[in-house]
């Protein structure tokens, strides 16, 4: 697989028609952040932005033959690849996987409060977008639909900064780890289970948080949805850390992740709380010295 994805990205077209094909498929298109990803680790950022331009100019190709807006598809795939080519590019310029996902984090924090601050989310296509999830939410709670829908249209910009942050991520994980499997086999695990967000944007998850579930303002509950998200990830960066300081079998991994997918969103809280707790005690450095 290293070798394919590394033959992929040797070349600016390749790269861009894979990354064009993935695009089209929704449950694909987060791997074609990783394709885009790859190509700027293995060549420089300019790669991954020339290949993102190629495979832009695919879709509005594709959109034209198939007789719907040329920018249809466009808009979608752009809206994912150029938050992972940043922080693909932060990491670069960088060189620290903590770094990255630390200013990542902060532009998710500002999009979500200043979006939900400063233009609240109202009418179409928001509308019938929230209304397709109210209905069966609300039969199966029991809440009064048009109570919910308010509050889910009040928490769309966060959600929306969430969704971005963790797709941007999760594509420039998997293009780190095959870059590492390509380059030096085992350097992504080092950098993952170091990852660190620091006290700052802990700080600032927590107090969102607080202020979210105590019922306060919507900008608020807004930047909790991105805090949350990038919180678990540390959450989950803490458990794969324990488990090497600690020397613990592997079902401990096993059982971590499928708790996280069968008992999600209880456990996806559970994570996000862990890493929480590690942006101030830093429990892979006790546990590190403990050893």
């Amino acid at each position: 697989m290293a070798e394919f994805a590394r033959w992929i990205t040797e070349r600016d077209y390749r790269a861009a028609l894979m990354a064009a094909g993935l695009a089209l498929l929704p449950m694909l298109a987060p791997l074609s952040c990783a394709v885009l990803s790859l190509a700027a680790l293995q060549r420089g950022a300019g790669a991954g932005w020339r290949a993102a331009a190629g495979a832009a100019a695919l879709l509005v190709l594709v959109g034209w033959a198939s007789g719907a807006h040329p920018l249809a598809g466009v808009i979608s795939a752009v809206m994912i690849w150029a938050p992972t080519l940043a922080v693909t590019q932060l990491l670069i310029s960088s060189g620290s996987l903590s770094a990255a996902a630390r200013l990542a984090t902060i532009g998710a924090l500002l999009l979500a409060g200043g979006w939900a601050l400063a233009a609240p989310v109202q009418g179409e296509p928001w509308l019938g977008l929230v209304n397709e999830l109210v209905t069966p939410l609300a039969t199966q709670t029991g809440t009064d639909p048009v109570l919910l829908s308010e509050r889910l249209l009040a928490l769309m910009p966060g959600i929306i900064a969430a969704s971005l942050l963790v797709v941007s991520l999760g594509g420039m994980f998997l293009a780190m780890w095959l870059h590492a499997a390509l380059k030096t086999p085992g350097a992504f695990g080092e950098a993952f289970r170091t990852l660190q967000l620091g006290p700052g944007v802990g700080g600032v998850g927590a107090v969102a948080m607080l202020v979210g579930l105590a019922g306060g303002p919507a900008g608020a509950a807004a930047v909790a949805m991105p805090a949350g998200a990038a919180l678990m990830l540390q959450g989950i960066a803490v458990m794969h850390g324990m488990v090497k300081i600690r020397g613990l079998h592997r079902g401990w991994l096993i059982g971590g992740w499928v708790a996280l997918v069968l008992l999600s969103p209880w456990a996806m809280m559970a994570f996000a709380f862990y890493g929480l707790l590690d942006t101030f005690l830093d429990l892979r450095r006790r546990a590190a010295g403990r050893n």
